[in-house]
């Protein structure tokens, strides 16, 4: 889609994944961006994280890479031509640590300010992965067991400890609402892949993070129902959980996107490039994703049939092998889980408290995407 910028120069060449490459992009209504990748170490099945940086009352950042990776963020930015200490604020997309692991580091090196979605802070002193792994209905402590008995739970990187320290000390200076402006900015709340996702826009332009990405489809939250203690932390407009978590909610942030409309270009947090070549897409990148699910969620009626089915022969018979070995078992269990949730809700399909799914012989979330495309 090479009608999504005006021009495109490459200021520095990085590797095949995009790692270390820098971009000055301009889009069709003549803002000008600069696109820097910041790599992480070892391999990475998204690829680097793409930090975006151009001037709305002042230098602005969007995320900012992994602990540790903010001398391969400063550096990309003296390629582009600025300094680091410019900064005025960084805005970050998502609290998951490929896009607020640097910052602590940052903001302490150059005082900017850290800009991020109300409900953000207010989750800062509690890890994501545990606010969102906790298992909750009889659907999850099956996911958790399976998960067990098969040695997938995903161990958690040795400075994760760091960034969780981190992440509880910074102090977020502006807590972002949905839709507010400032200056030529204009936020969206999207949940679904994290409760505190924001999408940002840009004159033609959309920031989505994790949101929507090309090549892949993001991974959405299964339901979460909050601790006593959590909610404790939480303003009242925060305590439905339905509202922030789980594939239903993703599907409707998905619509938001997709109404944009394809005159709205798209600057993702993964995969701008790949495998040598750009993957420039405009807002109706919102529907594939939205179509993705569709067909997930048919394909999992059909597969539950006519008689009762564990989670985990589900699970086997909807991903290929390859994407169930080790770590990749516990993403396709949570991702199977989601979509079951989701027809649980819709009458499609009923879970035993053992876990077992059975199918009721309707089709009732059919509906519900149609209601979301109008």
């Amino acid at each position: 889609m090479e009608h999504c910028f005006k021009d495109v120069v490459v200021v520095r060449l990085g590797e095949q994944n995009g790692n270390s490459m820098v971009l000055k992009l301009t889009t069709n209504q003549g803002l000008g961006i600069h696109a820097v990748s910041v790599p992480r170490e070892g391999f990475s099945y998204t690829g680097p994280t793409w930090a975006y940086l151009f001037e709305n009352e002042g230098l602005t950042l969007i995320d900012t890479g992994v602990t540790g990776s903010f001398p391969r963020l400063a550096e990309g930015m003296a390629c582009a031509g600025y300094q680091a200490k410019d900064i005025e604020r960084v805005i970050i997309t998502h609290g998951h640590e490929d896009h607020d692991g640097a910052v602590a580091q940052l903001v302490e090196e150059t005082n900017a300010e850290l800009w991020a979605h109300d409900i953000y802070a207010h989750l800062q002193p509690y890890d994501p992965r545990d606010v969102e792994r906790r298992a909750s209905s009889p659907l999850q402590r099956e996911m958790r067991h399976i998960v067990e008995a098969n040695g997938a739970m995903p161990e958690p990187a040795p400075e994760r400890e760091g960034y969780l320290h981190n992440r509880r000390t910074i102090e977020v200076k502006h807590r972002i609402k949905a839709e507010e402006q400032v200056g030529a900015l204009t936020f969206m709340h999207a949940p679904g892949h994290s409760p505190d996702e924001i999408c940002v826009a840009m004159g033609d332009v959309l920031f989505t993070g994790d949101h929507v990405l090309p090549e892949i489809t993001p991974h959405p939250t299964t339901k979460t129902t909050y601790t006593a203690e959590i909610k404790s932390h939480l303003p009242a407009e925060y305590h439905e959980e339905d509202g922030l978590y789980g594939l239903e909610t993703y599907l409707r942030s998905l619509q938001k996107v997709a109404d944009m409309g394809p005159s709205i270009s798209i600057l993702p947090a993964h995969r701008l490039y790949n495998r040598s070549r750009y993957n420039f897409l405009n807002a109706t990148r919102g529907t594939e994703l939205i179509q993705h699910h569709a067909k997930r969620l048919a394909r999992t009626v059909s597969r539950v049939g006519n008689r009762p089915v564990s989670l985990e022969q589900l699970t086997r018979a909807i991903f290929d092998r390859g994407k169930l070995m080790g770590g990749n078992l516990y993403a396709a269990l949570s991702e199977m889980v989601a979509h079951v949730e989701l027809l649980e809700d819709t009458g499609d399909l009923k879970v035993s408290d053992s876990g077992q799914v059975e199918a009721t012989g309707s089709a009732n979330y059919r509906q519900l995407l149609q209601e979301l495309a109008t």
